[in-house]
């Protein structure tokens, strides 16, 4: 009886789960105008055929909404111009643009969710200015964040999966992109006649794929890449007629290639860790460049202890040809063959890549106590092993 009782308690006192709220089917968008503010209260939006949503105007609000589009749908889920509108914790099922943002200045995003069906981009950014994402977070779309002309768009802690670029700015001017997570994309982020893109504190990893590239950089000039995370890709980051990038205290590890550079001048290669790359950089017609401080493997020897080889670090040009000519001979990176050849066919100082006083990366133990503290230890380890209790089972 007792049981009985306790069962019946149970039952009354588990909550009533209310039937998942159906979405809103739209006949029409829903127009968002000036200084309007739309609370959606966490309710979902279907939309077939037209956006579910079109801001305009100057200031306008939407929060709190999810919209699922139908299938085979081409239009934007979001469509937004104007100036100074603001997006938060909007999600969207999209099969066509997630959000549209065109003719724009001042719109901020914060908190945005796209999952795409592989088809169309998750986020666009046409002729706009200063566009600011924060903690957008997209996946299965063609490409994550596409911007296009436009200047001083900042974007903060996106984080792009299983889509063709993650991001890919094509010649807007003065973009910081900040702590980015980029993974399994075909190509983590796509920088292509840009100018002054800054993209620092990012974790760049596992894309997939024959190309499987973590940044690319073509044709853009002033590009800086700092304190970025860059692993388990085929090439970590490759940069063709690039001008004027800056590279440093990266971490560039596990991928098959760590550096490739064609006909990129002007660049700074500095304090960068290079460790752990089937092939830490490869290079041709590249000059101009600054190379100091990084770690590259290989043969190191610091005669005056100050973390500096006084033997420098030389790039060989001949394989680049190689496989420039025979991608398949890529799959031989670091294979014996090949490093004889690197070594038998020097190419000539002034087309390769040198670092003068690469950094040292051989680990040393060194003791900084005194004898006194080191014979403390040993008093304490002996007091700790003669002095607990032992207990004897009778």
């Amino acid at each position: 009886m007792k049981r009985l009782l306790i069962c019946i308690l149970f039952l009354c006192w588990v909550p009533q789960v209310d039937a998942e709220e159906k979405s809103i089917p739209l006949t029409e968008p829903i127009i968002i105008e000036s200084n309007e503010h739309v609370d959606g209260g966490g309710k979902t939006y279907t939309s077939c055929g037209h956006p579910a949503f079109i801001m305009r105007g100057t200031g306008a609000v939407l929060e709190r909404v999810s919209v699922q589009q139908c299938e085979n749908n081409d239009v934007p889920a979001i469509q937004v111009s104007g100036l100074g509108h603001q997006l938060l914790d909007v999600s969207i099922e999209s099969a066509g643009t997630g959000i549209s943002i065109e003719d724009s200045y001042g719109v901020r995003v914060t908190r945005m969710a796209v999952d795409g069906n592989g088809q169309a981009d998750g986020m666009v950014i046409l002729n706009s200015e200063a566009t600011e994402l924060q903690g957008v977070v997209v996946k299965d779309v063609r490409d994550g964040i596409y911007i296009e002309n436009g200047s001083q768009h900042t974007i903060v802690r996106p984080v792009v999966s299983h889509s063709r670029y993650g991001i890919h700015l094509m010649f807007p001017t003065d973009v910081v992109i900040s702590v980015p997570e980029l993974h399994h994309n075909l190509t983590g982020a796509m920088i292509m006649g840009t100018n002054r893109v800054v993209l620092k504190n990012g974790n760049v990893h596992d894309q997939f794929g024959g190309t499987a590239t973590g940044l690319m950089l073509y044709e853009a000039i002033d590009t800086t890449i700092e304190m970025t995370n860059v692993s388990g890709n085929h090439i970590g980051l490759f940069a063709e007629q690039s001008v004027g990038t800056i590279l440093k205290r990266n971490t560039i590890n596990g991928n098959d290639i760590g550096f490739q550079f064609k006909q990129a001048t002007g660049m700074m290669i500095l304090q960068n860790n290079l460790l752990g790359n089937r092939e830490p950089v490869t290079m041709v017609e590249s000059h101009d460049n600054v190379v100091q401080g990084n770690v590259w493997g290989g043969t190191t020897l610091d005669l005056d202890r100050d973390g500096y080889s006084e033997i420098p670090f030389q790039t060989e040009p001949y394989l680049f040809l190689l496989t420039d000519a025979y991608e398949a001979l890529e799959l031989l990176y670091g294979s014996p063959g090949l490093l004889l050849l690197e070594n038998i066919l020097r190419s000539p100082n002034d087309v390769s890549l040198t670092d003068l006083s690469p950094q040292t990366y051989t680990a040393r133990w060194e003791w900084s106590g005194s004898i006194w503290n080191l014979g403390s230890i040993m008093l304490l380890i002996i007091i700790w092993i003669f002095g607990r209790k032992r207990h004897e089972i009778i």
